[in-house]
């Protein structure tokens, strides 16, 4: 299949790429159907590009590239709706913000976005329980955590 993007041009996807996210992203509830950009251009970063409105793509992180022993203590009810069965069938990822000057990029700590990559369902939960925040800037805590001694 193909969709047609203002980003990333002509992308080509396969239905079994396609990650469906019941509640949409937060703000986002309409559009439910998503796929992942990946390519070795903007590694470490992936998109999630709506199929439902091509002009809305989000840029995602893995969170534990920012902070190594980050943890989503995500509810029994999330688990249960993504219906994991194992730790292995869940992905973590984060929204980040990359504005003009990506020195001042951030990342939402306190909203991960789950997926079963086995079922291709995805859900973004939101933290309430935890100190995380919702923007933290990237760069700074990837320079602390490469410095050496």
């Amino acid at each position: 299949m193909k969709l047609e993007t203002g980003s990333f041009g002509t992308l080509e996807y396969e239905e079994q790429s396609v990650i469906h996210l019941p509640e949409g992203m937060l703000g986002f509830s309409k559009f439910k159907r998503y796929i992942l950009v990946e390519n070795g251009e903007i590694q470490p970063f992936k998109w999630l590009q709506s199929l439902d409105l091509p002009k809305v793509a989000f840029p995602m992180l893995d969170p534990h590239l920012v902070v190594q022993d980050y943890s989503c203590t995500a509810t029994s009810e999330d688990l249960r709706s993504l219906e994991i069965e194992q730790d292995s069938d869940l992905v973590m990822l984060a929204v980040s913000i990359i504005p003009e000057d990506a020195a001042q990029a951030t990342i939402n700590l306190k909203a991960p976005l789950l997926i079963n990559h086995r079922k291709m369902i995805g859900k973004q939960v939101i933290l309430s329980e935890s100190d995380y925040h919702t923007k933290v800037p990237i760069l700074s805590v990837l320079d602390k955590t490469s410095t050496t001694p």
